[in-house]
């Protein structure tokens, strides 16, 4: 004796369905999840690197700081905060595609990779604002060998990325108010760096600013 069991195709439809919801709703909100598990990553070892810097003896002015700051977490917010996905800034200026999320998760990834990397191989000459410290030495091997900034060169890799995997208007506009900010911070670095070592202008004529081969 053998047994069929009949399965109604209006069933299967349902699952297919289903699954497919599912994945269509893991996808973007998933994949934006993880690059906010790696910038938190990021926060954390910089807030325990910040621990082993040298004394600092020039900083730059505190107006300047907090103007960038603004600019940078309103970079951020963004992107991560779903308050801001309405109207015009919740158009989307891509198809939301698997390999475009999996294309936007892995740059992300990689551009805080490198930030961090770049922060190890600066060790205690960093500093989260622009400052001279005692004893600065100029870095130009590693991570620096590649872009004079590769802290930022990181992070906007970083926020490039997961805007890519947003997917709406408010990623691209988020990448431009991160690049003003960093383009500010970097001007302002540059100054501090060109007065204190006379070897930077050679290093400026050999190594490019923030991406590698183009600016």
């Amino acid at each position: 004796m053998s047994w069929t069991i009949s399965i109604p195709s209006s069933s299967l439809e349902f699952e297919d369905a289903h699954q497919k919801s599912s994945f269509m709703n893991f996808s973007s909100p998933g994949f934006l999840e993880i690059t906010s598990y790696g910038w938190i990553i990021f926060v954390v070892y910089w807030i325990y690197a910040g621990l082993k810097t040298k004394k600092t003896i020039r900083r730059e002015s505190s107006m300047a700081r907090v103007i960038y700051l603004i600019l940078m977490i309103l970079a951020f917010e963004l992107i991560y905060a779903h308050a801001f996905s309405r109207g015009f800034l919740a158009n989307r200026w891509i198809d939301d595609t698997r390999f475009k999320d999996q294309a936007g998760l892995s740059i992300s990834l990689l551009g805080i990779a490198f930030a961090i990397t770049a922060r190890r191989w600066l060790g205690s000459n960093w500093s989260g604002a622009v400052t001279v410290k005692k004893d600065h030495e100029l870095i130009r091997t590693g991570p620096y060998a590649i872009t004079r900034h590769p802290i930022y060169t990181g992070m906007f890799f970083g926020l490039i990325g997961a805007a890519l995997v947003l997917g709406e208007m408010r990623g691209i506009i988020a990448v431009i108010l991160f690049f003003l900010s960093i383009q500010m911070k970097m001007s302002t670095e540059e100054k501090f760096m060109q007065e204190n070592f006379r070897e930077y202008a050679d290093y400026k004529l050999k190594t490019k600013k923030l991406i590698p081969f183009v600016y």
